[in-house]
C-alpha cells in the first residue's frame, strides 16, 4: 500500500495515474533456506485452508513473502518485479493482530518502497477492520524480518495514525476461504507524496490461501478516477 499508498502502502504509487494490479504469490521456500526468524509464524497454503475460525485464517492468508515475479516471467503484467514481506508484531492481543509490512526491488533490498504497520481488528465474524500506521522513524525498519526481535515500538509515540485509509475486509459467501476489501463509500485515503496528477489512492486486495491480488485506483483533487 501507501497512501502513497501500498504501501503495499505505497505498493505503488510507482505506476502514477493509473489502475494497477499486483499478484503476488507466496515465496517462503526460498526464505525457509536462510532461516529467517519471521518464518516461524508462517504456514503453507494446504495448512491454512485447514483452519475453521475465518479470522485466524486471514491472519496467516497475510503473513508471508509475496512475490509478482511470475507474472513479470510470464508477461502478464507492466509492473517491475516487487516484492513483500509481511510479520506479525504485538502479538497475543484478542479481537486483533498486528503486522509489519515492507515492500522491496529485489535489486534494492535495503531501500523499502514503503513501509507500514498494519492492525486488523475483528468487526463481524465475517469481516475485519484494517487500520494504517506509518513510522515515525522508518530507518529503525529497515529490513526488520531479518532481524532476530522486532524494534521496540510504542503504539502512542513511534507510530503516526492514517485514519482515512483504513479498510472493511469481508469473506467472500460465494468464494469460501477468500477476503476481499470493501468499496468505501467515499474515498478519503490521502497520497502522503502527490506525484502528477493523483492525489487519493484506494486500494483493492482479495486474498486466498495461496494468493494476494492487489489493485490501486487513483483519483485527482477533484476525486475523479484517473
Amino acid at each position: 500500500m501507501v497512501p502513497t499508498y501500498f504501501g503495499v502502502g505505497v505498493l505503488l504509487l510507482v505506476c502514477c495515474a493509473s489502475a494497477t494490479t499486483v499478484e503476488a504469490q507466496r515465496r517462503n521456500k526460498r526464505n525457509k533456506k536462510q532461516n529467517l526468524p519471521y518464518l516461524q509464524h508462517v504456514k503453507p497454503a494446504e495448512e491454512i485452508s485447514k483452519i475453521y475460525n475465518k479470522f485466524e485464517r486471514f491472519k496467516y492468508q497475510i503473513i508471508g513473502h509475496f512475490s509478482n515475479k511470475q507474472q513479470v516471467d510470464d508477461g502478464t503484467t507492466k509492473e517491475p518485479w516487487q516484492e513483500f514481506i509481511v510479520m506479525p508484531i504485538f502479538q497475543d492481543r484478542p479481537g486483533e493482530f498486528w503486522v509489519y509490512l515492507e515492500f522491496f526491488s529485489p535489486e534494492l533490498i535495503d531501500a523499502p518502497i514503503d513501509q507500514r504497520i498494519e492492525q486488523y481488528v475483528q468487526v463481524s465474524r465475517d469481516s475485519f477492520r484494517m487500520e494504517v500506521y506509518y513510522l515515525k522513524d522508518p530507518d529503525k525498519y529497515v529490513n526488520a524480518w531479518k532481524m532476530d526481535a522486532f524494534p521496540d515500538t510504542d503504539i502512542r509515540t513511534d507510530l503516526t495514525r492514517v485514519g482515512p485509509c483504513d479498510l472493511i475486509i469481508a469473506h467472500q459467501d460465494k468464494k469460501p476461504g477468500t477476503y476481499k476489501t470493501v468499496t468505501p463509500e467515499e474515498i478519503t485515503c490521502e497520497m502522503l507524496t502527490s506525484r502528477g496528477a493523483a492525489r487519493y489512492v484506494d486500494l483493492e486486495f482479495e486474498l486466498s490461501d495461496d494468493q494476494y491480488l492487489m489493485w490501486f485506483h487513483f483519483y485527482n483533487a477533484r476525486k475523479r478516477h484517473l
